[in-house]
């Protein structure tokens, strides 16, 4: 698995997109991002590119959460898979 802890130096046009989407789609929603995992995995079960971030404020509902993401996941589609924390 090859970790990119950098988002600046994404060499992955999917992982470049979600990004630049992730990044649009919080800050409409009021929250900062603190923190970006991007990772490349040949063996991964359902997504081969994933996207871990770190958000700030952390909402206080877990419903609220699994929402954000589950919306945010519907906008990347099915190339990046995305975990919002």
């Amino acid at each position: 698995m090859k970790v990119i802890k950098n988002p600046a130096k994404v060499e992955d046009q999917d992982l470049a997109k979600a990004y630049e989407t992730t990044l649009k789609f919080l800050e409409e929603k009021g929250y900062r991002v603190k923190k970006v995992k991007m990772a490349i995995s040949p063996f991964a079960p359902t997504y081969q590119k994933a996207m871990i971030v770190k958000i700030s404020p952390t909402p206080q509902d877990i419903v609220e959460l699994v929402n954000l993401e589950q919306t945010l996941q519907k906008k990347l589609g099915k190339k990046v898979g995305i975990s919002l924390v």
